[in-house]
């Protein structure tokens, strides 16, 4: 359920960026640069009973004394811009639970469109993409500018290389690994017929902050979010990210 902080927050012609957790953490990393970047400012949560429950300090610079909570709802100032982070991964055996929620979030938004943010394990994907660029596209229902401009920006689909099915309504999701819940979620976008692109990052468990820069700029580069001279800025919380046994108290 969307709880706004406001009855004037809208969603409505919004561009929704949306992270699955998945290997790496790398979709939330990417969501911690364009919130820390933009300044974007949490106009609401999401609230959900298949969620791990946490609270801890804030995770942003522009928001100190703000606490974190696990499914916050961001939103630029000219509202152009909804971004999702999620913080803590969905309960055992409530994935399902959790896509079909976030559907109703999505469908319930009335949102321009819609970008799911993913990883998948690089140890497990085909020969056929060892090669070539590391960040795959997946489009459900998508005949647009943006899934013409992916073609620009050589963001190969997922799947490419491949023997395509005969089906062309069946998605190639089995090459999707520990990708939390995108499965589920892009399924019942591609059965609800709702238009969503899938930006794949192919990694690797380690040091992500590399790949989560490769992965904002392949969504800045698809978006035009921010100017391609601007620098990203990582919120101070990522001085910790490989320090957990340093990590202050205050942050759990």
């Amino acid at each position: 359920m969307f709880v706004k902080s406001a009855d004037t927050v809208s969603t409505s012609g919004s561009t929704l960026i949306l992270p699955s957790v998945s290997i790496g953490n790398v979709p939330q990393l990417s969501v911690d640069l364009l919130i820390n970047t933009l300044e974007a400012t949490r106009v609401g949560i999401i609230h959900s009973p298949y969620l791990v429950p946490i609270s801890g300090t804030s995770g942003f610079d522009h928001l100190p004394d703000q606490r974190l909570v696990p499914l916050e709802v961001y939103q630029t100032r000219d509202a152009k811009w909804t971004i999702v982070q999620q913080r803590s991964p969905p309960l055992a055996k409530h994935h399902r639970d959790f896509a079909r929620e976030l559907m109703d979030f999505i469908e319930l938004g009335s949102f321009s469109c819609v970008i799911v943010l993913t990883s998948s394990d690089a140890a497990l994907r085909g020969d056929a993409m060892i090669d070539g660029p590391q960040i795959r596209s997946l489009t459900v229902n998508c005949e647009d500018v943006l899934a013409n401009k992916l073609r620009e920006l050589s963001l190969s689909p997922l799947g490419s290389g491949y023997a395509q099915t005969s089906n062309d309504n069946v998605l190639p999701l089995k090459q999707l690994y520990a990708a939390g819940v995108a499965k589920p979620l892009l399924k019942l976008c591609q059965a609800s017929k709702f238009p969503v692109i899938a930006l794949v990052a192919l990694v690797f468990e380690g040091d992500n902050v590399h790949d989560a820069i490769n992965l904002a700029n392949a969504t800045n580069s698809l978006l035009d979010i921010v100017p391609t001279t601007q620098k990203w800025r990582p919120p101070q919380s990522w001085q910790w990210l490989m320090a957990a046994n340093n990590a202050p108290s205050e942050m759990f």
